[in-house]
């Protein structure tokens, strides 16, 4: 790898704060925080420029037991071969009494890409992914607009919108006693 005749293709499996007083931050950051770390979880290099581009999904709305395909064409644009980690990450744009995460990962997949070579990678995105807890133990879905990104820590704009639909009483999952 230091010499080039591989092409490194880790990411970071946690977010390295920029100072120390973000040490304490968990991975799980609110949308209402303002937090830049040095590197963002699941930020890496490689040898070779990788482009992103076309991210589209299946429908414009995201139902109960109707899952949406979120896809993404990746294009290697360097002279070496690549492995490359694509990840597809959510962001709930709001929740009424909690704080939706900036944003989580939902799904990744890793591709091996020859010089110029450009693939499409898929991800299914279920409505029940996108469910939380809330403070009483329900498991249950906020209906909101909902940002379906891909990298979104090292790449911009590389994103999709949906409504997520259902109805905010409407408890999935009760824990047990």
């Amino acid at each position: 790898i230091l010499y080039g005749r591989a092409s490194p293709s880790g990411r970071l499996p946690y977010t390295y704060p920029a100072t120390e007083a973000q040490a304490s931050a968990t991975i799980w950051q609110s949308s209402y925080v303002e937090y830049k770390p040095q590197w963002a979880f699941g930020f890496g290099l490689g040898y070779a420029p990788v482009a992103y581009s076309n991210v589209t999904v299946s429908a414009g709305t995201l139902r109960l037991g109707s899952p949406i395909t979120a896809s993404v064409t990746v294009t290697n644009n360097g002279s070496c071969a690549q492995r490359e980690v694509v990840q597809l990450y959510t962001h709930q744009h709001y929740r009424v009494g909690y704080a939706p995460d900036l944003f989580r990962l939902r799904a990744f997949d890793k591709v091996g890409l020859a010089p110029g070579e450009s693939k499409t990678v898929s991800f299914t995105l279920a409505a029940e992914d996108l469910a939380f807890w809330d403070r009483r133990l329900r498991k249950r879905i906020e209906p909101a607009p909902i940002t379906v990104a891909i990298n979104p820590f090292t790449q911009k704009d590389i994103m999709a919108v949906v409504d997520l639909e259902g109805d905010p009483h409407y408890v999935l999952e009760e824990a047990a006693n």
